[in-house]
C-alpha cells in the first residue's frame, strides 16, 4: 500500500488527509475552538451522582460535563466487560450485575479519567477510569491485569515470545495489549517502549496527587501522530507538512522508529495551496453531497441525523444488459464499496442502516454480506455488520468517538430554516484565509480586497482576528474588507484591486 499523509496549516485550524493508493480515504479536522481530546487524560472532580442511571457527570475542564457509567469505575472489572464498555455495548440480564454507582463514587471526588467518546451534538464526552496508554507495539492498561495479543498475528513463535513479555509487565502490576505491529518489532524495542509507557503513567500518577481541581493531566498524541503510530514504516509513502513544527514533531517520533525518516517527511513549499497541490480540496466536496454517483450510473443517497446515518441504493441510470436479480447484485456491489468508503471518509459513526435494492436471491444477499464485511476490514474503526432484516435492510455499527466531518464542516442553514447545511462561518472564513494565501504567494498582492456577507466579516474581523492578524503578519501584507448582504454567505470576492 502506498499510503501519503497530507497536514494543511492556517491559523486556528489543522487538517489531515490519508491518501492510499491516490485516494482520498481519511480527512480529519483540529480546531482550537472545539480542540481534540479523545484519549486524554484529565483529574476530574464528581458534580452529580444519578443511582437512577448508574451513571455520573464529571467536572473535568471540558466545556460540558463528561459522562461515566459504573461499569467503567469498578476496579474488579474484567477485560471483556471493559471491551464492552468502550464498544458501547452492554451486558444482557443474564450476567453479573454491577453494584450501585455510589458504592465506588461520591460528589466532590477526584477521580482520573480518561476520554473514550468526545462530546457529540448535545452529549459531553464519555469518560472511564480504567486508563490505557498507546504506543505503536503495545498499549498499557495501568487498571486492568490482562495479557492480550492482536489476532492478525499468526506467527505462533512471536505470539509466544510477545505473551512471556506480556507476563512480566503483569508481575509489575500492568495489563498490556501487543499491537500487530509488534509482530515487525524485536522484543528489545517492544520492551523499551512499554517501559518508557509505564513511566508516563507514573508520571501521571504523581501529577495526579499532587494537583486538586479539574485539569489537563496528559494529552494524547495527534491525530495524525496517531495515524503514524498505526501503519506500516514500509506503507508511508511520504508524509507532506506545510509547517515546520509539525515536520519537527513528526521527525522527532519517526526518527524512533526508522532511520530513513528525511526520505519519508517533506515540507511543502510551493507557493500552490497544498491541498489544491495533490487533489484533496476537490475531493472534500464529496463529503458534503448527499447524492453520490456510482460508476455504472447507480447512485447512493446519505443522509445523517443525530441518532444515525441512512444510505439508499439506486440503480439510476443503469439498466444492465442480463437479467434483473444480475443488474440488481452489480449495482449493490458496487454500492458496497462506495458506502464503506464514505463511512471512513466522512467519518460517520454509530448506527448506519442501508437500503439496497431488494434481492430475493439469499445467495446474492449473502455476496453482498460477504463483500460488506470484507471492505470494512480496511476500516480502523471497529464496525460490526448485521444480516438482512424482514424488510431488507442491513444494519451496520461503527464505533464512533468524534463528531462526524460533516458536522465538523457545516451548521444548519439560516435561508431554510434548519431543514438543510450551508459551510459554516468558520469554514467560510478558513477558505479565505486559504484563498489570501495563495493570493500573496502567487501574485505577491501587498493589499487583498475582500467583499463578503456581514455574517463572515464579522466572523473575521472579531471572532477570528487574531487568526487573521496571525495571517497577515507571516504573509507581510494588509486586508480591505467589505460587506454586501446581497452576497450568499458561502460566497465572497477576492482580488488584488479595490472593486468599489
Amino acid at each position: 500500500m502506498n499510503k501519503q499523509i497530507v497536514v494543511n496549516n492556517v491559523p486556528g485550524e489543522k487538517r489531515l488527509a490519508v491518501i492510499e493508493n491516490r485516494k482520498l480515504v481519511e480527512f480529519q479536522i483540529m480546531r482550537e475552538d472545539t480542540g481534540n481530546c479523545l484519549g486524554d487524560i484529565y483529574l476530574g472532580i464528581v458534580k452529580r451522582v444519578l443511582p437512577g442511571i448508574e451513571s455520573a457527570f464529571v467536572e473535568f475542564g471540558g466545556a460540558r460535563t463528561g459522562f461515566i457509567h459504573v461499569k467503567d469505575l469498578k476496579k474488579d472489572i474484567t477485560y471483556e466487560e471493559y471491551q464492552k464498555n468502550i464498544s458501547g455495548h452492554y451486558e444482557n440480564e443474564n450476567q453479573k450485575k454491577h453494584g450501585e454507582i455510589s458504592e465506588y463514587i461520591k460528589e466532590g471526588q477526584k477521580i482520573l479519567v480518561q476520554i473514550i467518546k468526545e462530546p457529540i451534538g448535545q452529549k459531553g464526552a464519555r469518560l472511564t477510569t480504567h486508563i490505557s496508554i498507546p504506543g505503536r507495539f503495545s498499549v498499557l492498561m495501568p487498571t486492568i491485569s490482562h495479557i492480550g495479543i492482536s489476532r492478525k498475528i499468526n506467527d505462533i513463535k512471536k505470539k509466544e515470545e510477545l505473551k512471556e513479555l506480556g507476563k512480566k509487565v503483569q508481575k509489575k502490576g500492568f495489563g498490556v495489549i501487543m499491537r500487530t505491529l509488534s509482530e515487525q518489532g524485536s522484543l528489545k524495542a517492544i520492551e523499551k517502549e512499554i517501559v518508557s509507557l509505564i513511566n508516563r503513567w507514573k508520571d501521571i500518577e504523581n501529577r495526579f496527587k499532587k494537583e486538586k481541581n479539574p485539569l489537563l493531566i496528559d494529552k494524547a498524541p495527534s491525530p495524525f501522530i496517531e495515524i503514524i503510530q498505526n501503519s506500516h514504516i514500509s506503507d508511508l509513502k511520504e508524509i507532506v507538512v506545510d509547517n515546520t513544527e509539525d515536520l519537527k514533531l513528526i521527525k522527532n517520533y519517526l526518527d524512533i522508529y526508522c532511520e530513513n525518516s528525511d526520505d519519508i517527511v517533506k515540507l511543502y513549499d510551493l507557493p500552490y495551496p497544498i491541498f489544491d497541490y495533490y487533489g484533496i480540496e476537490s475531493e472534500i466536496e464529496k463529503v458534503l453531497k448527499k447524492k453520490i454517483w456510482l460508476k455504472s450510473g447507480g447512485f447512493l443517497v446519505i443522509e445523517q441525523t443525530e441518532a444515525l446515518t441512512v444510505i439508499d441504493v439506486n440503480t439510476g441510470k443503469y439498466t444492465g444488459k442480463g437479467n434483473f436479480e444480475k443488474t440488481v447484485l452489480k449495482t449493490n456491489l458496487e454500492a458496497v464499496e462506495e458506502i464503506t468508503y464514505h463511512m471512513r471518509l466522512r467519518n460517520i459513526g454509530g448506527i448506519i442502516i442501508v437500503d439496497f435494492i431488494d434481492m430475493p436471491n439469499h445467495t446474492n444477499k449473502k455476496s453482498v454480506i460477504e463483500e460488506l464485511e470484507k471492505t470494512l476490514e480496511k476500516d480502523p474503526a471497529k464496525c460490526s455488520v448485521f444480516y438482512f432484516t424482514k424488510l431488507g435492510l442491513i444494519q451496520i455499527t461503527r464505533k464512533r468517538t468524534s463528531e462526524s466531518n460533516i458536522s465538523s464542516l457545516t451548521e444548519s442553514c439560516p435561508y431554510c430554516n434548519g431543514n438543510g447545511i450551508i459551510r459554516s462561518r468558520n469554514t467560510v472564513a478558513f477558505q479565505i484565509f486559504r484563498d489570501i494565501q495563495k493570493q500573496v504567494k502567487l501574485y505577491g498582492t501587498k493589499t487583498v480586497y475582500i467583499k463578503t456577507h456581514p455574517d463572515t466579516a464579522f466572523t473575521l474581523e472579531h471572532k477570528m482576528s487574531k487568526e487573521l492578524k496571525e495571517l497577515l503578519k507571516k504573509l507581510k501584507t494588509e486586508v480591505s474588507i467589505k460587506t454586501d448582504s446581497s452576497l450568499h454567505r458561502e460566497h465572497y470576492i477576492i482580488s488584488d484591486t479595490d472593486t468599489d
